[in-house]
């Protein structure tokens, strides 16, 4: 029984050194500047990427796609509501609503997802939680925990600072997944301006974040997805990338150069090419050109350590391999288009 115990523990150790090792090398793989990462992809759940997936950081204005879940499980996008007399000492980003003045539900989850608007993503709390920002919050956690999100806890519906509030970037994935089950919440993450209006008539301008969004076009490579950035928290980004027919779920959090890490996690599943019809070839340079930058680029990621010297030999192939063996790709030794997108982050 001892025997069996021990050998036990020694998987489970054995077991957790290799995820460590997987996470270790996949950070290593893809160069960004976020603490935590990941891309899972819609159809079969398979987690494509990975950096620190599980490491607790603060979510920023992420935490706005789970607020318009939970405030679309409990209001009704027709639904009439009351701006709060709070909003006023809402810190910003704000689409500095008013008052006493009424709004329609959907256009309060227009400006929280569109334009971060701090002060709508709290009013929507407000009345999706009973009148109770503290009990919508625990609605929001309790939401997270039903969808497998076991590393989270939520304070603020709209991401703002406070004290243990935490997720990770494998949870927002989570709550990215379900929020496609509400088409509403994914066709306004596509709008890039718009205004909403209070029933009153005043107008409020309203200007997307995501900055990868202008860059996008329906039935072509699309990436939707919320911002979010505090002191604490760095730059952020949770979303889903639309192309080749395929649909890939990613966050970032705590990243100093977002759009840079977003554009190469993006490109390692699809590509350079905004149609995301076109995948990327070595035609242009000669073949002796085409090892080299091949060499190149496992050097970098600690895989070849032989000359840069243009000879397709043994090193290369198993260098080759290696990081074909890391990213789950078939163990071929040469370059397809597959490795290529990968290796291109380095060229």
């Amino acid at each position: 029984m001892k025997y069996f115990i021990a050998v036990t523990l020694s998987i489970l150790q054995l077991s957790n050194l290799l995820i460590f090792s997987e996470t270790s090398y996949a950070a290593l793989a893809i160069p960004i500047t976020a603490s935590s990462a990941i891309l899972m992809d819609n159809a079969s759940g398979q987690v494509l990427y990975a950096k620190t997936p599980f490491l607790k950081r603060a979510p920023a204005s992420t935490t706005k796609i789970l607020t318009a879940l939970v405030a679309m499980e409990r209001l009704s996008l027709d639904q009439v509501v009351t701006i709060p007399p709070f909003v006023t000492s809402i810190e910003p980003s704000k689409a500095n609503l008013i008052p006493g003045e009424r709004y329609y539900v959907k256009d309060l989850l227009r400006a929280t997802l569109i334009s971060s608007a701090n002060d709508a993503a709290e009013t929507l709390g407000y009345y999706a939680g009973g009148g109770s920002r503290s009990r919508f919050a625990d609605l929001m956690n309790e939401k997270i925990q039903s969808l497998g999100g076991k590393r989270s806890h939520f304070i603020r519906s709209s991401g703002l600072p406070a004290p243990n509030q935490y997720s990770t970037a494998y949870d927002m994935t989570l709550v990215m997944r379900e929020a496609r089950r509400y088409p509403f919440i994914e066709e306004t993450m596509k709008i890039k301006t718009t205004n909403i209006a209070s029933l009153a008539g005043r107008q409020i301008y309203l200007k997307n974040h995501n900055k990868m969004l202008w860059g996008s076009k329906e039935g072509q490579r699309q990436v939707l997805g919320k911002t979010g950035w505090t002191r604490n928290a760095k730059h952020c980004f949770v979303g889903v990338i639309n192309a080749y027919n395929r649909s890939v779920f990613v966050a970032l959090l705590g990243s100093r150069k977002l759009w840079k890490d977003l554009a190469r996690l993006v490109d390692s599943q699809f590509g350079t090419s905004l149609s995301g019809t076109a995948p990327p070839t070595l035609k242009l340079w000669s073949k002796k050109e085409r090892v080299i930058r091949i060499q190149e680029a496992l050097k970098k990621v600690k895989l070849y350590d032989g000359p840069s010297d243009g000879k397709y030999n043994s090193k290369t192939r198993a260098g080759i391999k290696q990081f074909q063996k890391a990213h789950k790709l078939p163990l071929t030794g040469r370059v397809g288009p597959r490795t290529l997108r990968l290796l291109k982050s380095y060229f």
